[in-house]
């Protein structure tokens, strides 16, 4: 069973959903402020195999930071090819 994360257009605020194959079509609505525009956003990894025993460049670093009233976002950089 798949997590997706979806962002309310109207409030910004991101909500995980829990679906299942056999539901068909789902309505997701803002838990926040009930909206009904909601975009899928693209989730990051947060779990890493093993750790360096260096803090050089070649090691994993997370960043948390508040995305929205009493929640956290957790970014994870995987070192490797950047852009």
């Amino acid at each position: 069973m798949p997590i997706y994360e979806f962002r309310c257009t109207r409030c910004g605020h991101i909500q995980e959903i829990l679906t299942t194959g056999s539901q068909g079509q789902l309505s997701i609505v803002c838990e926040q402020c009930r909206g009904e525009e909601m975009e899928r956003v693209l989730s990051r990894v947060s779990y890493v195999m093993g750790r360096s025993a260096s803090s050089g460049a070649d090691s994993p670093r997370v960043t948390t930071k508040s995305c929205s009233p009493g929640n956290s976002c957790t970014t994870l950089e995987l070192p490797g090819h950047s852009r």
